[in-house]
């Protein structure tokens, strides 16, 4: 079976070079069964059967607290192979060199929205210098992309992909302090106009970050360390952000908690954030 490089193939490339494993009888792709479960029935799913051809459900597997499937197919494990990826990528990963020498930035944004929605993460912070106002300084205004290997080839690869889109970012090392870890390589995408042109050139379709952004397009703010089903409950306008803050923290910023309302809809996966 070869398959051109679409998009959609692009994306699920790097879905797997983010989260997929190889092995000789199957290839198997897992996710955290509390944050990505809608991500991978609504997206990684349809997705996968629809380039392939071939009906993919997921499921639980609660001993590891992850969800996602298997597929035992010699056919759609050699087109994996056919991309350069083998046993034990952990490593080793990189993005397949029909994608590096693409230069259609679709294809391009593709892989990358793919290894964002599994191996990434979008998260708010404070800033603490005296300089910024009291709203900034008391609550989680300022965001930052990250996207992890602990592979330093694909991160190098992706700042290279990232370069061809224009995307301004930074490159560093977060050294880890237990012996049986590694080190991870990190790719950074910092401040409002960079989340901006990231949301206008790649996007994400995990409900995950969609739910943080939501909230923090809404309050101009994202509390950190909430569930999905906190999330939805605040974009549903029956949770207050405000609640996950001291009692005693004053609001002066641009926004304040209001009840549910039109322009609080359900999230849908969408790679322009919805």
């Amino acid at each position: 079976m070869t398959l051109e490089l679409t998009k959609e193939l692009s994306e699920i490339l790097g879905m797997f070079a983010a989260d997929g494993s190889l092995q000789d009888e199957h290839i198997c792709i897992w996710g955290n069964i509390y944050e990505d479960k809608e991500y991978y029935d609504e997206v990684v799913c349809k997705l996968f059967s629809k380039v392939f051809n071939k009906e993919v459900k997921s499921h639980e597997k609660k001993s590891n607290s992850v969800y996602g499937f298997y597929i035992c197919d010699k056919k759609i494990i050699q087109i994996f192979k056919d991309f350069g990826f083998s046993r034990n990528k952990t490593y080793t990963v990189s993005v397949p060199k029909q994608v590096m020498e693409s230069n259609d930035n679709e294809i391009i944004a593709a892989f990358i929205r793919g290894f964002a929605d599994c191996d990434g993460c979008l998260n708010f912070v404070k800033r603490y210098e005296k300089s910024y106002i009291k709203f900034k300084r008391d609550f989680h205004t300022c965001p930052r992309i990250y996207i992890g290997s602990v592979s330093g080839r694909v991160i190098e690869d992706i700042s290279h992909l990232l370069t061809k889109l224009k995307l301004n970012h930074s490159k560093h090392l977060s050294k880890k302090s237990k012996s049986n870890e590694k080190d991870a390589h990190i790719v950074a995408i910092r401040g409002k106009e960079r989340l901006n042109a990231w949301n206008k050139l790649v996007g994400f379709n995990n409900h995950a970050k969609i739910t943080k952004y939501v909230i923090w397009k809404k309050f101009g703010f994202c509390p950190s360390y909430t569930s999905m089903e906190q999330r939805k409950l605040i974009i549903s306008g029956k949770l207050n952000p405000l609640s996950f803050y001291p009692t005693d923290r004053s609001v002066t910023g641009p926004t304040g908690f209001e009840p549910a309302t039109s322009s609080l809809l359900p999230v849908k996966p969408d790679r322009r954030f919805a």
